[in-house]
């Protein structure tokens, strides 16, 4: 049988009503609406977890966060075989790009990878400043005289080229790659005789939201207010927002949902360019194709920006398009499914035998009974993020919390590191704004047997007892960086 190629593109942050396939009152992502045209369309996918490490990590191998431990530890160990080392074992060459520093080499997320394109260094690199810990090679010490030394690790002129355009792009550019993306992933694909998977990851609806000027022009109608929001600090905006300190005001969020619309449409635009050379050199048919959000976005329900701090819907419930071999031309899947099945899916298309944990999307049992999205517990932002946003370590108390949600096609239980309950009717309630843990004990026991169903399948303790570990130490233009997207740690 001869292997088909696989491309699996991922839309950071991307809220499944954005898309039009999902919600036609939209009309922002065209690129997508084709692809859902010619395949497969997943109108109930859920992530498992609501921001981009853990989800990734469930994605490429299949497992749940709480299985590999990567919320606590910060970190996927390589005895966690991925989709990229198990396809590479089997004859295929392996490529990704991002700039989502959550994909640096510390965090363990390119593993298998033959070829991993950082769009974070302007000239590619296998020694990396983003992978030298300064801080922790050298203690205690000036960190321009850190950085001095970390540069000099490997080819130091190459490294100080990479740091430079990457102070000067951050003060210049309203593009979080998706510009640079498209010539590598041509390149890399042009130059491939056997079979491939590439993973194309586009970060473009991740805040902040800057968009091209003629993007943001196109999708906002108050455009004073749209220029004073892509001129501030978005990050320190979000953050007085979702601990109450500094509410947006309502025009203010309705514009702010404006520049995330537009990052969106630019995003599918950047999508659209990459399929359509696709299908300029006869290699679209050939392809499986796999467009997913690694998870979604808060627009100000509950009080809350960004992808922190729950497990609602807006975070967890994805796009997930799929088209290709062995895919049906137009179909509509409403079954609940979860995005670690992918995994399974990408394998099985391969040819490549499944684990016994792997679940394929395509078979008759790739719909699922229920779905678990999990948020490990939080840490307190650094001294020098509570500065930069005037807050205090007290004004996220609230928010110091794991969570686990189970959620079935009407319901959805929402447990956290406590022991408080959230229960809500998503039939009649889809902005989960009514808890009815309280006045509804059967539904709740049946959501809480079948939590309790899957933390034996998965051997963790219940959520009330989270395990903890100090994350890894990382460079700090890591830090940095990771701090410009909006993650406090």
């Amino acid at each position: 049988m001869k292997q088909i190629n696989i491309l699996l593109i991922v839309l950071d942050a991307t809220r499944v009503d954005h898309c039009s396939c999902y919600n036609p009152a939209q009309s922002l992502t065209p690129a997508l609406d084709r692809l859902a045209e010619e395949g497969l369309v997943f109108r109930h996918a859920f992530a498992c977890a609501p921001w981009t490490l853990p989800t990734m990590a469930a994605i490429l191998t299949g497992l749940y966060p709480t299985q590999t431990d990567i919320e606590a530890k910060r970190i996927l160990a390589p005895t966690y075989p991925t989709l990229a080392t198990r396809l590479k074992a089997h004859g295929y060459a392996t490529f990704a790009i991002s700039k989502n520093n959550w994909f640096g080499s510390e965090f363990g997320l390119p593993q298998g990878f033959d070829v991993f394109y950082k769009l974070w260094q302007l000239l590619q690199t296998k020694t990396d400043l983003t992978e030298v810990s300064l801080a922790r090679a050298y203690p205690g010490q000036n960190l321009l005289i850190s950085a001095a030394k970390g540069a000099l690790r490997g080819n130091w002129l190459i490294n100080m080229v990479n740091l430079a355009s990457r102070r000067v792009r951050a003060l210049k550019s309203s593009d979080y790659g998706a510009r640079q993306t498209l010539r590598p992933v041509q390149q890399w694909i042009s130059a491939q005789s056997g079979p491939w998977f590439a993973l194309v990851h586009y970060l473009e609806a991740h805040l902040e939201y800057k968009p091209p000027v003629a993007w943001a022009r196109r999708f906002t109608d108050n455009w004073p207010l749209a220029q004073k929001l892509l001129a501030a600090d978005q990050v320190r905006l979000c953050y007085r927002h979702i601990t109450g300190v500094e509410r947006l005001a309502p025009e203010a969020l309705r514009v702010w949902r404006q520049l995330y619309a537009a990052e969106v449409a630019y995003q599918d635009h950047a999508m659209g360019q990459l399929l359509q050379w696709l299908k300029q050199t006869g290699r679209y048919d050939d392809t499986l194709i796999i467009a997913v959000a690694d998870h979604g976005e808060s627009l100000g329900e509950h009080g809350l920006l960004n992808h922190l701090y729950c497990v609602y819907d807006p975070l967890i419930h994805v796009p997930l398009v799929m088209r290709g071999p062995g895919v049906d031309r137009g179909g509509q899947i409403a079954s609940l499914v979860q995005t670690n099945d992918i995994f399974g899916t990408v394998l099985a298309a391969a040819g490549v035998p499944l684990p016994d944990h792997a679940q394929n999307l395509l078979d008759a049992n790739g719909a699922r009974r229920y779905v678990v999205a999990e948020y490990g517990p939080p840490r307190v932002p650094h001294q020098e993020l509570l500065a930069r946003f005037s807050l205090q370590a007290s004004d996220f108390a609230p928010f110091m919390r794991g969570l686990v949600a189970v959620r079935t096609e009407q319901h959805k239980l929402i447990t956290d590191s406590a022991g408080a309950l959230e229960l809500y009717d998503l039939v009649n309630d889809p902005a989960e704004l009514a808890n009815r843990a309280a006045d509804t004990p059967e539904v709740l026991a049946g959501l809480q047997s079948l939590l309790a169903e899957w933390l034996s399948a998965v051997g963790r303790a219940p959520v009330r007892q989270p395990a903890v570990a100090a994350p890894p130490v990382v460079a700090p233009e890591v830090a940095a960086r990771l701090k410009a997207l909006g993650y406090l740690d």
